[in-house]
């Protein structure tokens, strides 16, 4: 009977949200403002226990008031479900985004022209390849990663420049600062950016994170070859030594088919704000299990990925091998096959396993999404 009275409970709070969510339509009635959202449904299975077996939907309902030629208005209530959990534990609703955004604060002030502000509920940025801050944007039930907190962004002499701050979510005294350079093309030879992130919290410890991403190292002279960089160094502020996740990647664009080689290594010591994204070691996520968590890592993949075999569907093809950095311990090997079609996906990986306590995993998910 609780739990029955606490679902209706949840379902009127989001009612309301969504009214009050409508409201500025009668302030707005000029076209100012935009309804809509889209559902994504996900079927998986694994023959392995710890991963999801079964049907899940995600809904978003997506509200944007323009409120003048330089404020905007943003919010996006999502409702998770999971068909095959028992006694509606499945059933998750939430504010994903709720956030106001300023183009050019020079209307406030002369001396801000130049930078914008967004400020309220945001989801994470993505930061070279996410491997320190994401929005991971894989989960059905709960969403991406997101924060309560605020963007300042801004353009000074061709290098772009974005400082977020936020807190927890749950009110704790958890909080990250993060400063994003983006060099752009700036150097010549590569897309160069670096970035900072330090995270506070009610311990002692405030550990930080230093990153450096140089993509498409010789621009087009190579001749289709892609080469990209990254190199972060985690200092966990305990005295100790640092932690590191270096990664090399290489792209060839071969006709009409796409080759990539790619190598990234994390250290024992290494640790990060946001779990990998999805897929990063393999789309069955098998490194999610282990006690190491995202550290100790040492991944290489090789690939090739194409929409010339079929009309209207990209193919890729990816086998990953991982082991332990520290160790050299073999973890086992990865075939993925991933097919994209416009309405969604079909994935499937074979795991075999090696050591590290892991076992042989077969997993396919399909996936589709429709917006409204």
């Amino acid at each position: 009977m609780g739990k029955k009275r606490g679902r209706q409970m949840n379902k009127s709070i989001v009612l309301g949200l969504l009214l009050a969510m409508l409201v500025p339509t009668a302030a707005f009635a000029d076209g100012h403002v935009s309804l809509g959202g889209d559902v994504r449904l996900r079927y998986e299975y694994s023959d392995s226990a710890g991963l999801d077996n079964g049907l899940s939907a995600r809904t978003y309902i997506n509200l944007g008031a323009k409120i003048d030629d330089n404020t905007q208005f943003t919010s996006q209530v999502r409702h998770g479900y999971v068909f095959s959990s028992a006694g509606g534990t499945g059933d998750n609703f939430d504010i994903q985004q709720s956030y106001l955004s300023m183009a050019d604060l020079g209307s406030m002030a002369g001396y801000l022209g130049g930078w914008s502000l967004d400020i309220g509920r945001m989801n994470n940025p993505n930061l070279g390849s996410g491997r320190v801050v994401n929005s991971a944007d894989w989960n059905q039930l709960n969403g991406p990663n997101n924060h309560d907190g605020l963007k300042l962004s801004s353009t000074l002499g061709g290098v772009g420049f974005d400082l977020h701050y936020w807190g927890g979510n749950d009110g704790s005294d958890s909080n990250a600062m993060i400063f994003n350079f983006d060099l752009g093309d700036m150097s010549g030879f590569a897309n160069v950016g670096f970035y900072y992130v330090s995270a506070g919290g009610p311990g002692a410890a405030d550990p930080g994170w230093m990153a450096f991403n140089i993509d498409n190292i010789g621009g087009d002279a190579l001749m289709g070859l892609d080469l990209g960089i990254e190199y972060v160094s985690y200092d966990a502020d305990s005295g100790g030594d640092d932690g590191t996740l270096t990664s090399i990647t290489v792209g060839y664009a071969l006709d009409q088919f796409n080759l990539h080689v790619s190598n990234s290594v994390t250290d024992d010591l290494w640790a990060s704000v946001n779990g990998d994204p999805h897929g990063t070691h393999g789309i069955a996520d098998i490194t999610a299990g282990l006690a190491t968590g995202v550290a100790d890592i040492d991944n290489m993949t090789i690939g090739v990925s194409t929409d010339a075999l079929m009309e209207g569907v990209g193919i890729t093809l990816n086998y990953i091998t991982l082991s332990t950095d520290s160790t050299g311990a073999d973890l086992g090997t990865e075939m993925d096959l991933i097919l994209d079609f416009s309405c969604g996906s079909l994935g499937y990986a074979s795991f075999s396993a090696d050591g590290g306590g892991l076992v042989d995993t077969d997993y396919i998910y399909w996936q589709s999404s429709y917006d409204f």
